[in-house]
């Protein structure tokens, strides 16, 4: 059963996961057109994207479009993402957040989630 928090961003998700099953991290765009762009001249050679979320809350809508833009741009272009829990503000943080944003981000990434830094180690 998808838990509450999950239902908005499950319909939009599912978009996005199509887009991907269908090889496109996101409908093409500045940013990937740049990208191509750059490898074909050999300017860029290894992607890197990062998502920062802070756990001091839930994901939300946005969340769960830049997990799938950055994570799919990197994978789209054989690079890597780097998720880095963003812990600047900790009076605000709680581990129910941390676990929370780390469920989230492997139900929309379908179970794929490797290692997870925080800013402070």
């Amino acid at each position: 059963m998808v838990h509450s928090r999950h239902r908005l961003v499950a319909s939009v998700a599912s978009i996005y996961l199509q887009l991907a099953d269908a090889g496109f991290a996101y409908a093409p765009n500045f940013i990937t057109k740049i990208i191509e762009a750059e490898k074909q001249q050999n300017i860029t050679q290894n992607v890197r994207t990062r998502f920062p979320p802070e756990p001091n809350g839930y994901l939300h809508l946005g969340h769960a479009k830049a997990v799938n833009f950055n994570f799919g741009v990197a994978e789209q272009f054989e690079g890597r993402c780097n998720m880095r829990l963003d812990d600047t503000n900790p009076s605000k943080e709680d581990e129910e957040y941390v676990e929370a944003i780390l469920e989230d981000v492997r139900w929309i990434r379908k179970g794929s989630l490797s290692e997870v830094r925080s800013s402070s180690g």
